[in-house]
């Protein structure tokens, strides 16, 4: 009597469907997240009900509640800010800056700031608020 013996069939899995599941996943979450750019300054800006959304300029100058002074989240005094905007402008075409004070900044130290901006030939100057919440 002789025994049949059958070979077993190695079992494979076809993973190619499922990487390219994994791919379109990662594409669809790269595609839908966004990227903004957050400064590490901690910021509390006023609110402003005819606030309006604007572009992201490249020379932004902080200003938080402890009056500390920042050009491009890097620490600079007042004096420094005025030889950096100096260097600064003269790249720039439409020589603007976009101010953000935290609300409870000193008022003197944003007019100081402004002061010494208009001082080095910015005069365009943006003040950035929030909306307020309704």
């Amino acid at each position: 009597m002789q025994l049949s013996t059958q070979k077993s069939k190695k079992l494979t899995l076809n993973l190619t469907s499922l990487i390219d599941v994994l791919f379109i996943l990662i594409i669809f979450f790269s595609v839908t997240s966004t990227f903004l750019e957050q400064p590490g300054i901690d910021l509390k800006l006023p609110e402003a009900e005819t606030s309006e959304a604007f572009t992201t300029q490249k020379v932004i100058v902080y200003i938080d509640k402890d009056t500390n002074l920042f050009l491009n989240d890097q620490v600079i005094s007042l004096n420094e800010l005025a030889k950096e905007i100096k260097e600064l402008n003269s790249y720039k075409k439409d020589k603007s800056i976009v101010l953000k004070a935290d609300e409870k900044a000193d008022y003197g130290r944003v007019i100081e700031v402004m002061d010494q901006l208009r001082k080095n030939g910015v005069y365009k100057i943006i003040v950035s608020t929030n909306m307020p919440a309704k």
